[in-house]
């Protein structure tokens, strides 16, 4: 049995993948369906780390040393504690 998936997808992006469908010459189900597919079967047992936050690379200097999440995330802490404390 089959189960029904829902995306939010930008209007540009879909826009594209139902034209690569076309060129391929599938449905744009059946396109997504085999992009998913392909994916998990090519990647299968391979974990691959990356930065998790990458939406934030080069958004907050940290000077010298790793681009971590740990270290991204305590200096964006840091920074808007600093924003919230009342200046007397």
């Amino acid at each position: 049995m089959t189960q029904v998936l829902t995306v939010r997808i930008k209007p540009a992006l879909l826009t594209k993948a139902s034209a690569r469908a076309a060129q391929l010459g599938l449905g744009r189900g059946r396109y997504i369906r085999d992009l998913i597919e392909r994916d998990v079967n090519e990647n299968q047992g391979a974990l691959q780390r990356r930065f998790a936050s990458e939406d934030f690379i080069g958004s907050v200097s940290l000077g010298e040393g790793p681009y971590t999440n740990e270290r991204v995330r305590a200096t964006v802490r840091m920074r808007l504690r600093g924003k919230r404390e009342k200046h007397r």
